[in-house]
Formats: C-alpha cells, structure tokens, sequence
C-alpha cells in the first residue's frame, strides 16, 4: 500500500501553566510524521509526552509553539469552529477508559457522536448498526454498557470512533486493562481498519502493541522529547 505523510509535527512545544510555580513541559520540539493508511506507535513510560502529542495532533489541545498539519492543511491557527470541524470529520478517538456512558444502552453510546451533526435518526440508527455488525455487536443494542464484557465494551468504544467514518484512529493506552487475548482482538480489528485505507496512530507503553508486525513505525518518546523514530 503507497504510504504518505497524513499528518506532520514541526517543532512542537506544549506547556501547562505556563508563567506558573508549576509550569511544565510536556512537549519539547517535536516533529514528527503519521503516514497514510499506516499503524504508527508512539511509547515511552507514563509522563513521556504521549497522551499530549495525542491531543495536539487530534485538535483537542492547541500547541503553545510548533505547527501542525493534518492533511496537508496546518491546523494550528485556525478558529475554534473549524477546528472543532477537523476534529469530528477526521478523527476517531478510543480512550484508556473507553468513557462510555455506563447506563446508556450499546446503540445509544455509539450515536454519541453523531448528535451535534444534522444527520437524521434514521440515517444515524442505519450507520450504527452497519458499524455493530462489522464488529460483532449485533444483538447487543440494548445492552447497558455497564453490563458489557471487557471485550465487548473495547469494541463498543471502537464502533464509537468510527461512527464518524473518520480518516484517523487515534487509540490512548487501549489495551491498558485487557488480557492477552483481547489485546490480540484489537489488533485484528485495526488490521481491517487499515485494510480500508485509514491511518491508525496508538500511544503504548505495551511491548505487545509496539513489537505487532502490524505497526509500520514507531516513535518513542521520554521526557517530552523525541527518542528514535523507526
């Protein structure tokens, strides 16, 4: 599969508090490249930088210096609507914690996205249940989500992010709390999702994940700073 860069990072620095007795450093000159239809890992211990590097690229957080482009579009600069725009059209997002909504059904915590879209319910109902079957989830549309599996509550959280039909997958720690054989499931599913062309970026510090011939590069990270990219 012809690979390109997707999304590139050039001298990013992101700073807490910044002037404040307890300003930090999360991100020190990073740049980097995400290259399309690819498994990219970014790992380095609790406190390297990770989850940061995750929000910046994914437009959750603005860097405090440092550009970023998504798409050949650098998305750094632009106004909070737009960028709330490039957020939900090109990303899907799985957490540590999945953050699903406990005593919302499976179908329910699924739509979630989809709301603040003008998209009709019926379309929205035809879409989530497309995504539920491609994950094995027929059947459970009424099933809290309280009372789901860890397997199937890691799924449910997938079908969330792709609810959007995004162009990148960005995954925190996602096989944190899963055995073996779930964090193996996980693989396959994002082995198909890189057979449909989307680009998959995962932040680990799981030697499972980062050593799976499924990852095409991987970056590490230690102290904010860019270790090795390979």
């Amino acid at each position: 599969m012809e690979t390109s860069a997707y999304i590139r990072t050039e001298n990013v620095r992101k700073v807490y508090n910044p002037g404040r007795p307890d300003e930090m450093t999360a991100l020190d000159d990073v740049s980097i490249t995400i290259d399309r239809g690819a498994v990219t890992v970014i790992k380095g211990p609790s406190g390297s930088g990770k989850t940061s590097l995750l929000s910046v690229i994914g437009c959750m957080s603005r860097p405090t210096a440092g550009r970023v482009f998504v798409d050949g579009k650098d998305v750094v600069k632009l106004p909070e609507r737009f960028l709330t725009g490039v957020r939900r059209k090109k990303f899907g997002f799985i957490f540590q914690q999945y953050h699903l909504i406990r005593n919302l059904n499976t179908l329910d915590n699924i739509l979630l996205p989809l709301y603040p879209t003008n998209m009709m319910p019926p379309e929205m109902k035809r879409r989530a249940l497309a995504v539920m079957a491609k994950l094995s989830l027929s059947g459970k549309q009424h099933s809290r989500a309280k009372n789901l599996s860890g397997g199937e509550q890691q799924r449910v959280a997938i079908a969330r992010a792709l609810i959007n039909d995004p162009a990148v997958i960005i995954a925190d720690e996602p096989t944190a709390h899963l055995d073996r054989g779930l964090a193996a499931e996980f693989m396959r599913i994002l082995a198909s999702l890189c057979g449909e062309g989307r680009t998959v970026l995962i932040a680990t510090h799981d030697p499972f994940i980062y050593g799976h011939d499924l990852v095409g590069k991987t970056i590490a990270m230690r102290d904010g700073r860019i270790e090795e990219e390979r």
